[in-house]
């Protein structure tokens, strides 16, 4: 089977496009998947986590790759993802990737262990010790959530990119589980489209998870991309949401994406310092 691939930006566009990948994967298994990129001009390297969460769907199959281009061969490379297809790892001498990288589900502290080591410079804007500790915890909270919510057979994905000419960061967390959807649905004991229950699930409080207080870890990370004019963004099913300084959208994808992931975008031509209010003095307002 071949499956042509066009160019993916982190945005709805490029969620949609990896969403209509999965189309055909679940009557597919034992053959060879041909991934043909001749239509493809730009992958932002860190859609490398949905787009292996989409190839998980295709059975036991030998995946191959055709008509790369040799920029996107490179990069992929040096994230790693193209060495889970048999490419041998490129150094980043530049220092622009966040390793693509499968977290079975109960490797929380390994995924720890990678925020501290990667999470750093890059362009992240200056963040008190406190502030930074608390970030990484959001960043925690969402991996836990997939690990909890997702009833996952497969692995968490993870992967980021630094794009310095564009002045960005993107960090993406995706699981190949049952979506948001369907975890809400049997929470709630109805039939929620895609939409309306990621915005159950954005509401502070709610939790599929009995007798906790929930939500999706980003109450933090949402008030730091509002002041450093960033995005949050959810993909699950067939709902797509964004947040940014200019407001929250949601809309619906063409295509089904199997499970959930999140992208956080961090704008790194931000001049400003942060701090949690708690460590600030009102010399430091004033």
């Amino acid at each position: 089977m071949q499956k042509k691939i066009g160019t993916i930006k982190t945005d709805n566009n490029g969620f949609n496009a990896i969403a209509a990948l999965a189309e055909g994967a679940y009557d597919f298994s034992f053959e060879t998947l041909e991934l043909d990129f001749c239509e493809c001009s730009f992958f932002d390297a860190n859609m490398a986590a949905p787009l292996y969460a989409v190839l998980t769907k295709y059975n036991l199959c030998e995946i191959k790759t055709t008509n790369l281009r040799n920029k996107i061969e490179k990069i992929f490379q040096k994230n790693g993802f193209l060495c889970e297809l048999g490419f041998p790892r490129l150094p980043d001498t530049n220092q622009t990737t966040l390793p693509f990288r499968s977290f079975s589900l109960d490797s929380i502290q390994e995924f720890n262990i990678y925020l501290s080591e990667y999470m750093r410079e890059r362009g992240i804007p200056s963040m008190t010790e406190g502030l930074r500790r608390a970030f990484l915890r959001s960043l925690l909270e969402i991996f836990q959530n997939a690990v909890e919510h997702s009833f996952s057979d497969y692995d968490i994905y993870v992967c980021g990119q630094f794009f310095p000419n564009l002045h960005r960061l993107d960090f993406t967390i995706a699981d190949a589980g049952m979506g948001i959807r369907e975890n809400v649905r049997r929470h709630l004991n109805n039939k929620m489209n895609s939409i309306p229950a990621i915005k159950w699930v954005l509401e502070e409080g709610h939790s599929t998870k009995k007798d906790k207080l929930g939500g999706l870890g980003l109450k933090l990370i949402k008030s730091f991309v509002m002041l450093n004019k960033g995005k949050v963004q959810i993909v699950s099913r067939y709902g797509f949401y964004e947040f940014s300084c200019s407001g929250e959208t949601f809309s619906k994808l063409d295509h089904d994406f199997p499970g959930t992931c999140v992208n956080i975008e961090i704008n790194t031509n931000d001049p400003y310092g942060y701090a949690l209010q708690s460590e600030l003095k009102s010399s430091d307002i004033f």
